[in-house]
């Protein structure tokens, strides 16, 4: 690739392209991967299938995708939410016409995106509780990934609430629900060009920010792109794991440590300036 990418609309008939890509990019996660050894696996690749029909016609939600100028190869995506913004009129999906012309008209309507790790979202879950009259017995594997995900939305929701309260509708801001770069065309400019996409449309909006929960690979492509720390969720992945790490991988057969950061681009006007410091 010797030319920056077209960054373009993404399509439903781009979703098995897509879906591969994220697949490939999270493939050495550390949180992604052990999250697939649970009872009730999380597989990007599938979860990607599922949630990108629904994200491309959700009236908050444009997803950009880098292609290839010659080979008109898909090499990466970005998916981003709307708050307080319109968003850029794209064609309309089979099935969201009415929820694109609502959201039109003032950059509301329809339910918030969630934001996922920079990896398209992960639903969270809650564990079994155990009886008071019985003794506690050890967390059965599956319930181990619930909690690691009800820590992790958790956390997550604090921030949202924080970063764009539900009652000031004066917020505007766009964020990253997902960001996905095949591994072929990583650190080659394409996840840089999916993030201009995004902030210049902030730089065109007074008062307007960006933010990301960046999962632990990220963080330096949206550093690059302007975004910087606010705030950090340092988790030991070990705790929550459901069975060791492969040894050839991961020394000793541990996890290891995992650290998201929540990221700004800009400077959000209503959060206190020593909370951005």
């Amino acid at each position: 690739m010797s030319n920056p990418p077209h960054i373009l609309p993404a399509t439903l008939a781009d979703v098995p392209a897509l879906a591969a890509i994220s697949a490939a990019a999270f493939e050495t996660d550390s949180q992604t991967e052990m999250k697939s050894h649970g009872k009730a696996p999380f597989l990007m690749g599938e979860y990607a299938l599922k949630s990108l029909p629904n994200e491309l016609k959700h009236p908050r939600i444009r997803i950009v995708k880098a292609v290839d100028e010659k080979t008109r190869e898909i090499l990466g995506f970005c998916i981003w939410g709307f708050r307080g913004i319109v968003p850029p009129v794209f064609p309309v999906e089979e099935g969201g016409a009415e929820g694109v012309k609502e959201a039109a008209k003032d950059g509301k309507g329809g339910e918030e995106a969630k934001p996922g790790s920079g990896e398209g979202g992960v639903a969270g879950g809650e564990g079994k509780t155990a009886k008071v009259e019985e003794k506690e017995e050890p967390p059965k594997p599956d319930d181990l990934i619930a909690r690691l995900e009800e820590l992790t939305d958790r956390d997550l929701r604090e921030w949202m609430d924080a970063i764009m309260p539900k009652d000031n509708l004066d917020v505007k801001c766009i964020y990253v629900v997902g960001l996905s770069v095949s591994p072929d065309f990583q650190r080659r400019g394409v996840g840089s060009a999916l993030l201009k996409w995004g902030t210049d449309l902030i730089d065109g909006h007074k008062g307007a920010f960006s933010w990301v929960h960046s999962s632990a690979g990220a963080w330096p492509a949206y550093e690059r792109a302007g975004f910087r720390t606010i705030r950090t969720l340092d988790v030991d992945l070990d705790e929550y794991a459901p069975v060791p790490a492969p040894e050839d991988r991961y020394p000793g057969g541990k996890w290891g440590r995992y650290m998201f950061r929540y990221m700004v681009y800009g400077t959000p006007p209503h959060v206190p300036s020593y909370v951005l410091a």
